[in-house]
């Protein structure tokens, strides 16, 4: 008889609790649902998360694992089960939608611990035949008892019926559709799934062995060759358990890892009588001396206990299937250990079902931007792909959403989702939803993009700084500035400034980036750059006296007053002024202090992280006669994505000395110093890598003629006309006209009648100089 729920639940339960203690519940896999695929890697992972929160059990009682959820329907009524045999189906049915991976595994695992127990027990039963001493008898009496209530406990990877078939009464608790039909006689029982196989072939060796005085492992050979996954992961486990008999020593002696565990660390831990019911004294550890045997069985019940009791998952149930798969269809994951994402989703689910059971409005809205996030992973077939976009994406968001995030592992992963959102008030849980579908859409489509774009995010006359912008952050690996960028990208998307002249992104996407490089370049690295943001979300900042609160969207309205784009620049003049004077500098004045500072750093040994200082020095300024003067013309234009790809080519950014041992070829001996011929006036940008190449002669002479000679190009004089012509350019022609761009920029250095330290410094300082004042407008 079909039963019905009125609402949805979602509850957290032991793995005893949902496979163990449910006797009479069967699993039943659809036929959308991918094959079993878990792969020995996986069941690695799963023993080592074990080994570390059993250690951690035996000193706080909050140790636990949470390998995320099984979302199901009920099907007791057995109304999608094919084929089916009428009267022959277990009496509460649960169809499986999301998390079939991690119930097969463990009803796995379950069964190699019950094949395990069974054949220690008689060990354990001789031991004690063995034994003279009567309170060792009595001690190890007790052991027996837990050691047989676990045997049962463990046996439930089968459903017991009251059929007379001597096999067949026993139902596999998990089967599959189309390959698979539950039945309690020879006629009607067929199980051809590799795990309904494994599990009714595992009963049939138990039936078998009835009677014997010792208990072997099955043999996986009686498997058929579609069980060949199954039949490794138990050869696998099998490998895990003898680890967990040698004392949980998982790794070999020429290993790091953890002590192997001994039994004397068990005596009087209360953790194992609280939370295992498993308490071990100073009798059982008598005992125990000098027999292998009862040590091999106390840790593995031990391990029994805790894998059935402190392993736990979120059972997620509803009855009605239409509404199910309306809920769930976004979550058809892999079958990878569960992400931070896969474990909050169900969290996001009893919300939304709550509001259409309470028939609010939104619902809808809401499953939208679910699939939003969720179709995005279900894409990824790695992973580690996964699993680091899963991090991204939780520490750009949680740090936007909250202020400040910690996340070391998978489990601060988890926790610092399912915190944010259940601290989020009731009202703000669709918005909340909403913003982190935002940000998976900004990481995912344009920081992550194989080429970094904010195409749609800025207007069309932006789009080229911006996207210039972007790809040196990326390239930078400057994540911590994506929660800046969200909170106002996510301001532009509420007063529906996005792609037009009014957005607040791009002011601070230009802020940002030339406060980075213009930090960056008084030491050629991010010298704790990173905590000026965590003081921004974290703590918030005064500025002549005015404080501005913590930069975080919970609580906000992400108003211009909350989230102001003048006070983030000038925060980050008070923050770049003050490192500058931090800098000891005996100038006058933050920028000649930073002239000064940045002058002195040996930058072409940091070629990567000075290409935009580089491109920002060229811009906007050209040779006239004797003098360089500032210009808006098109020849002067060097911040856009083609500069930016060329100087990214491998080997572009070169040195016109590059040192090395030969010093022929050059007058000025200063300039063999790397403290001279590593400043940034000593660049040379090879667009065609052609100037300098191995076969050149490394002297000035021959250098400058081959940069006379590529100033000698015809085509230099037609480049401002290529520029300024109004019809569409093509990327061809425009990237050729950037390479022309860049080679006119050997006239810097060919002005030189010697190549020596004098140079390379009027050179450095002409670049700094032109640099700050091309960056420091966009703090302005």
């Amino acid at each position: 008889m079909q039963k019905s729920l009125d609402i949805f639940k979602a509850d957290p339960q032991s793995v005893f609790d949902v496979l163990c203690d449910r006797k009479n519940t069967g699993f039943y896999m659809p036929a959308y649902q991918r094959p079993y695929s878990w792969e020995e890697a996986h069941i690695k992972d799963l023993f080592s998360d074990c080994d570390n929160v059993f250690r951690n059990l035996l000193d706080s009682s909050d140790a636990i694992i949470f390998l995320g959820s099984i979302l199901s329907v009920d099907d007791s009524g057995a109304q999608t089960i094919y084929p089916l045999a009428k009267r022959h189906t277990p009496t509460h049915i649960k169809l499986i939608i999301d998390g079939q991976q991690r119930l097969s595994t463990l009803a796995i695992i379950i069964m190699c611990l019950n094949e395990r127990l069974r054949f220690l027990l008689p060990k354990l039963k001789k031991s004690i035949e063995d034994e003279v001493d009567d309170d060792a008898i009595d001690t190890l009496e007790n052991l027996r008892e837990i050691v047989s209530q676990s045997i049962l406990d463990t046996s439930n990877f089968v459903i017991e019926t009251t059929a007379e078939h001597s096999l067949y009464k026993y139902l596999p608790k998990i089967i599959r559709s189309q390959l698979d039909c539950w039945g309690k006689d020879e006629k009607n029982a067929v199980y051809e799934s590799p795990i309904s196989e494994l599990l009714i072939s595992y009963q049939r060796h138990i039936i078998e062995s009835d009677g014997s005085t010792i208990f072997k492992e099955i043999d996986l050979s009686v498997l058929s060759d579609s069980c060949k996954r199954v039949v490794n992961n138990v050869k696998e486990i099998r490998r895990q358990l003898n680890c967990i008999q040698n004392g949980f020593q998982f790794k070999n002696q020429d290993e790091d890892g953890e002590e192997k565990l001994l039994i004397s660390d068990f005596v009087n831990v209360d953790t194992l009588d609280i939370c295992l019911d498993f308490p071990i004294d100073e009798s059982l550890l008598k005992a125990s001396k000098n027999n292998t045997k009862i040590q091999d069985i106390i840790f593995i019940t031990a391990f029994t206990k805790f894998l059935l009791h402190r392993v736990c998952l979120t059972f997620v149930e509803v009855n009605n299937e239409s509404y199910a798969f309306d809920m769930f269809e976004a979550l058809n994951t892999t079958g990878e250990p569960l992400t931070a994402i896969e474990t909050f989703v169900p969290k996001v689910i009893e919300h939304i079902g709550y509001k259409r059971n309470e028939g609010e409005p939104g619902v809808d809205e809401a499953m939208l931007s679910l699939n939003s996030i969720t179709d995005r992973f279900e894409r990824m077939i790695k992973s580690k792909d996964k699993n680091d976009k899963t991090k991204a994406l939780i520490l750009a968001f949680i740090r936007a959403y909250d202020g400040r995030v910690k996340v070391t592992s998978l489990r601060d992963q988890r926790d610092a989702m399912l915190k944010s959102y259940e601290q989020c008030a009731y009202v703000n849980k669709d918005e909340y939803l909403a913003q982190l579908g935002s940000t998976a859409k900004f990481l995912f489509d344009h920081w992550q993009s194989p080429v970094p774009d904010v195409n749609g995010l800025v207007s069309n006359s932006d789009l080229d700084t911006a996207n210039v912008c972007l790809r040196y952050l990326v390239d930078m690996k400057h994540d911590i500035v994506q929660p800046l960028l969200i909170q106002f990208m996510l301001q532009d998307e509420k007063y529906q400034f996005v792609g037009n002249v009014d957005s607040s992104f791009i002011k601070v996407l230009k802020a940002i980036t030339a406060f980075s490089v213009l930090w960056r370049a008084m030491s050629g690295g991010a010298d704790g750059i990173d905590g000026v943001y965590k003081k921004l979300h974290e703590k918030g900042f005064d500025i002549s006296g005015v404080h501005s609160k913590a930069y975080k969207l919970k609580d906000s309205t992400i108003s211009s007053e909350e989230f102001n784009v003048d006070a983030v620049k000038a925060f980050f003049v008070q923050e770049l002024e003050s490192k500058i004077i931090d800098k000891e500098s005996p100038k006058d004045g933050a920028y000649e202090k930073w002239l000064d500072i940045c002058s002195k750093q040996p930058l072409l040994t940091k070629s990567k992280s000075i290409k935009l200082l580089l491109l920002a020095g060229f811009h906007g300024v050209k040779l006239e006669g004797e003098n360089f003067i500032r210009s808006e013309e098109p020849i002067t234009q060097f911040i856009t994505p083609i500069m930016w790809e060329l100087v990214s080519n491998k080997d572009r950014i070169k040195k016109v000395y590059s040192g090395g041992t030969s010093s022929s070829g050059w007058s000025d001996p200063n300039i063999f110093n790397p403290e001279v011929f590593n400043k940034l006036g000593n660049v040379l940008v090879d667009a065609r890598d052609n100037i300098i190449t191995s076969s050149t002669k490394t002297s000035w002479y021959s250098i400058k003629q081959n940069m006379l000679d590529a100033l000698s190009n015809d085509s230099l004089e037609n480049i401002n006309s290529i520029f300024s012509e109004k019809s569409i350019i093509s990327d061809e022609a425009k990237r050729h006209a950037s390479i022309l761009l860049l080679e006119s920029k050997y006239e810097e250095v060919t002005f030189a009648d010697e190549w020596d330290k004098n140079a390379i410094d009027e050179r450095t300082m002409l670049l700094l100089k032109n640099a700050w004042t091309n960056l420091n407008q966009w703090l302005k």
